[in-house]
């Protein structure tokens, strides 16, 4: 079967144009699909990639890096399942060109009306937006029970990376969010695989039983049922009386949870985490949370996909990797208990905030392509020179916090204008940088709205 890329109504197209490219064969069986002309090199133009036979994760990606569009189809014939395709199907199917050429048609036409094109940088980002484009479809979200994280998103395939380039994208407003779920976290492994259960909170068992309250009106002793039982009667363990009638006697007004192993009773067992990835066993308040969406194209989006770049800079999704820096939220939780500890033991400790405070006349005065190549310079630069006992955090892009352990406010606001001299050396760029630092009043620039 050939799908031919020239079928592109409303404008002529040369001959070349028309012409059919052949699909790039990966996998580990033979490229013999009836009908496709699977001799497609890689890196080359090919209308999509087929994968015969089992395909490791690495191999497709690296087939996806070099083609000329990453966004171009897939077409599954071996049961690849965490692998993004487009179709699946059996090379052996009589039906198979057919419905080849009803899903890949318009996917081949979107891709057409728009050319791809990347800075290597933006590569990965722009080809999220280019999928939602060509596939005139949201990223949608679904479980997973196979994915350590328990989230995925089919239309791009599975990899960790892919949900901190969304949220990038979302915020700069090129992906809009729609929450779909949220899951708590291994506080050991990070996996989201976590079985949930009541636990006794005195011992820590889940061998717990519900169990009627007894209220003996004569001496008005209450406990669970199982203390009152004696053989086939019940007998209140405070007076000895034995109690005949419901209701005269007494009554059961509630129930509560009795562990079996240590006879505890409790109307609120502990819930708890057991992880299936490591084993870890943890009380749910200690799990963290994580928010998943969601999302779709917006007009923003399709812009920067028109324009081939990624029009402004993330400064977290930058950051993302440096071992000393966290996610605004994580950022603002280790500051907080580095302020509480501060003030118990009476140390040092200090919070500065280093703005871009021109960062838009920078990208009208110099392009979008420069002014980003600096400001990805100077939070390289303003990573390198803090000190192992620094923190970091960022979202969006114009502010970055950095936390100072053991160090004056004074000492910090010294530390951030000599950053500031050294930022605008680097970068060769009128660049503006506002500081503001806090020390015994911290609070102050961490009681900003934690929401991602």
């Amino acid at each position: 079967m050939l799908i031919s890329r020239g079928e592109r109504p409303a404008r002529a197209v040369s001959q070349v144009e028309a012409e059919p490219l052949p699909f790039l064969a990966l996998g580990d069986a033979p490229p013999l699909v009836p009908g496709m002309d699977c001799h497609a090199r890689a890196g080359a133009p090919c209308t999509g990639i087929v994968l015969v036979g089992a395909v490791e994760p690495a191999a497709l990606a690296d087939a996806l890096d070099a083609a000329p569009d990453p966004a171009v189809p897939i077409v599954d014939l071996g049961g690849n399942r965490v692998l993004r395709s487009d179709y699946t199907g059996d090379p052996s199917d009589a039906a198979l060109a057919t419905g080849l050429h009803e899903r890949f048609a318009p996917i081949l036409h979107r891709l057409d009306a728009i050319p791809f094109r990347a800075a290597r940088e933006d590569r990965a980002e722009l080809t999220i937006l280019r999928l939602a484009y060509s596939r005139h479809t949201a990223i949608e979200a679904t479980f997973d029970p196979t994915s350590r994280s328990l989230i995925e998103y089919p239309l791009l395939g599975r990899t960790s990376m892919h949900r901190a380039r969304l949220e990038g994208l979302a915020t700069l407003d090129l992906l809009r969010r729609q929450h779909f779920t949220r899951t708590h976290l291994c506080i050991r492994c990070d996996s989201a695989r976590l079985h949930a259960f009541e636990a006794c909170p005195g011992c820590g068992s889940a061998d717990l039983f519900e169990a009627s309250i007894v209220h003996h009106y004569r001496c008005g002793w209450q406990e669970p049922e199982p203390c009152f039982v004696q053989d086939s009667a019940l007998v209140c363990p405070k007076c000895r009386r034995e109690l005949r009638h419901y209701g005269v006697d007494y009554d059961k007004p509630g129930t509560v949870m009795v562990c079996r192993g240590c006879n505890q009773a409790n109307s609120e067992p502990a819930v708890c985490f057991a992880c299936l990835d490591c084993m870890h066993v943890m009380p749910a308040r200690e799990a963290r949370t994580l928010d998943w969406y969601h999302y779709e194209l917006t007009e923003e989006g399709l812009q920067a996909l028109r324009e081939g770049r990624i029009p402004r800079f993330n400064f977290g999704a930058h950051l993302s990797g440096h071992p000393r820096a966290f996610a605004l939220r994580d950022f603002r939780l280790l500051a907080r208990e580095c302020v509480r500890v501060a003030r118990r033991y009476k140390r040092p400790f200090a919070i500065g905030t280093l703005s871009f405070s021109n960062a838009s006349t920078l990208r009208q005065d110099h392009g979008l392509t420069k002014a980003d190549q600096g400001f990805r310079r100077a939070l390289d630069t303003i990573v390198e020179a803090l000190r192992d006992s620094d923190f970091i955090g960022a979202e969006g892009g114009q502010s970055i916090f950095i936390g100072f352990p053991e160090t004056t406010e004074k000492d910090a606001r010294m530390i951030l204008d000599r950053l500031s001299g050294r930022v605008k050396e680097v970068t060769g760029l009128p660049i503006a940088l506002a500081v503001a630092v806090a020390g015994e009043n911290a609070d102050d620039l961490l009681l900003e709205d934690d929401r991602p």
